[in-house]
């Protein structure tokens, strides 16, 4: 008998079903239970129209003027919405902009219709979207080429995120006065607040918010994987450095309440100096989350101790110290990406030992150092007996494997102290410092009798060494060819030998 077809959104449906029952059977943690539970169709439209209203409404509570918020963390919703999810937001968010404006409408008790309002609805609507998904599709463009770089990612989003909101907040309040929901002499007084607080919900929230939707929501549009992770060694640690935020906005804001000094309200730029320490010290994540609650802690604070006169500071303070923790994220690709160009001058891609440009380096440093100290330095510099051969019969992958065998033979029995450098080819220079002659002569022989004892495809290696004194008139040069010449007689004599040279 033919089983019924089952369809594919019944399928993913029962899938997810699965996974949450699978997870709550498990013991599994909110977090992994979170995590199956997925935004697809209807119920992203649903989500959205209702996050938007609701953190619409936080921001409305620390309205200090009419449509201008110390924040507007809408704003920073609708930009991740349309980062994620792209232009199928724009319905839900729409909705809710209609939402909003009839609210609005009889809040100010307005003296325009429900059908007024809506028209009016759809317009704040289309003006508060335009921008934001300009900026977002602009934004996702750059994240997907291969080429851009974290800081410059970064420095892309904070210009996107200001020109945005700066366009939305000139196209909202066009749209407002063109509906009869303000007067056209209100404009200039409401532009400015009104853009800080936009911008200050795009910069601060839009990275947090956007995160979280690429977790839940199927079709994400942009991959901010990087940006998703905890990777902190402690979360203990990242708790206690936001309460010592917290408790230094807290005392700053309270200054500015208790002495009434606008001036005492900058000391709220302090915390650009706490936030760039959770930067540098944890992960992108908990950066973004760190200052997701400073924000609306220092908005909650401005409603509490009732400091509007000192609001546009804030508002700035806001959007300063989001953008100078946004940068402190690139610190620790900046320091990585500086490592790997060092590796990549300093230490042989094949062979792990170090470069004949470190070396040149370091044994200048050495020899300074030794002359200066008295303290002796071997210099020395060996190769595999009759590599052309493993290389002719075979074949440079076994030779290769040679090479790396060699290497791997010898960093295991030099000390801590000693420096290990692949000259070029099959030839390696070692650096002996504060060794006497005959412990360095036991050094070098032990590492000749560990290479005797390599086997490459049936084929036994051996090696040849020169070593040399540095004496007190000598320089890098003199040492090179002097233990070079050691070196050649040990190949002259038949090789897997060791000469003084």
């Amino acid at each position: 008998m033919k089983k019924p077809a089952v369809s594919k959104a019944k399928s993913q449906s029962e899938y997810q079903s699965n996974a949450w029952l699978a997870s709550t059977s498990s013991h599994a943690t909110l977090f992994e239970r979170l995590s199956v539970m997925r935004l697809s169709g209807i119920t992203t439209d649903i989500f959205i129209v209702s996050f938007w209203l609701a953190i619409w409404q936080v921001g409305r509570i620390v309205e200090y003027t009419d449509h201008a918020s110390v924040w507007f963390p809408a704003a920073g919703f609708t930009f991740s919405c349309f980062l994620v999810i792209g232009i199928r937001a724009s319905l839900p968010i729409m909705i809710a902009a209609i939402l909003t404006t009839l609210w609005n409408g009889h809040h100010y008790e307005l003296a325009l219709s429900d059908r007024e309002l809506i028209w009016g609805g759809v317009l704040f609507g289309f003006a508060h979207m335009l921008p934001y998904y300009v900026g977002a599709s602009l934004l996702s463009f750059l994240a997907r080429k291969q080429d851009i770089t974290t800081p410059q990612l970064i420095v892309s989003f904070l210009l996107i995120g200001c020109i945005s909101s700066l366009l939305t907040t000139k196209l909202v309040l066009v749209s407002l006065v063109f509906s009869g929901q303000m007067a056209m002499s209100e404009m200039s007084i409401a532009f400015l607040p009104f853009w800080i607080g936009d911008m200050a919900g795009v910069v601060v929230l839009a990275p947090l918010l956007a995160g979280m939707l690429t977790k839940f929501y199927i079709n994400s549009k942009i991959d901010l994987l990087p940006f998703s992770q905890f990777n902190s060694p402690s979360l203990a640690s990242f708790f206690k450095k936001v309460s010592i935020n917290l408790l230094l906005i807290f005392f700053i804001m309270l200054l500015a309440k208790l002495t009434g000094s606008r001036d005492s309200a900058f000391a709220i730029f302090f915390l650009a100096i706490t936030h760039m320490w959770i930067a540098c010290t944890e992960s992108p994540k908990l950066n973004v989350i760190s200052l997701a609650i400073s924000s609306v802690f220092i908005v909650l604070l401005v409603h509490f101790f009732s400091l509007m006169d000192h609001v546009k500071v804030y508002q700035f303070a806001l959007n300063v110290i989001a953008a100078n923790a946004l940068f402190g994220i690139a610190i620790p690709q900046l320091q990585a990406d500086n490592q790997l160009l060092k590796d990549r001058v300093f230490i042989d891609t094949l062979t792990q030992a170090y470069t004949r440009e470190y070396l040149t380096q370091r044994a200048e440093l050495e020899i300074a150092q030794s002359h200066e100290s008295g303290s002796p330095l071997f210099f020395v510099i060996f190769d595999l007996d009759k590599f052309k051969l493993i290389n002719d019969e075979l074949g440079h992958i076994d030779g290769d494997h040679a090479l790396k065998r060699l290497s791997a033979t010898t960093k295991a029995i030099l000390r801590k102290t000693d420096i290990f450098a692949r000259y070029g080819g099959d030839e390696f220079v070692l650096l002996l410092p504060d060794i006497t002659e005959d412990k360095a002569l036991k050094l070098v022989d032990k590492i000749r009798t560990a290479i005797n004892a390599i086997t490459v495809a049936r084929m036994k290696l051996s090696s040849s060494f020169g070593i040399t004194k540095l004496a007190p008139e000598d320089t890098l040069e003199s040492l090179i060819k002097r233990a070079d010449t050691a070196l050649y007689v040990s190949k002259k004599e038949g090789g897997n030998s060791v000469t003084l040279g």
